[in-house]
């Protein structure tokens, strides 16, 4: 067993905290949703703010296992307005804690 490569590690991070977010928003998980990465498939989790989208890793499925498998349209979101939409509701939760 060799050493972990280090963008697997980082997708692995960045999966468990997308594995978070659809156990508390509506998501679904489409496997060949993305034509260009087909052995990606997309998870879409339904912000109050907006969808937003993400590929998994299929080294990473076992963190989504509380995902359903389903079928979803993408809004043509960019990454950078998937991430405002993210920004937004994390601003909108972060208020009404004070």
């Amino acid at each position: 067993m060799g050493t972990p490569d280090p963008l697997s590690a980082v997708y692995r991070e960045r999966a468990h905290l997308v594995a978070h977010l659809a156990a508390v928003y509506p998501s679904v998980l489409v496997h060949g949703a993305d034509a260009a990465e087909p052995d990606w498939p997309v998870l879409f989790v339904g912000l109050p703010t907006g969808q937003a989208t993400w590929h998994i890793s299929l080294d990473d499925l076992d963190l989504f296992e509380h995902v359903p498998a389903g079928v979803a349209t993408w809004d043509g979101h960019s990454t950078d307005e998937k991430y405002e939409r993210l920004d937004a509701h994390t601003r909108a939760l972060a208020q009404r804690e004070d």
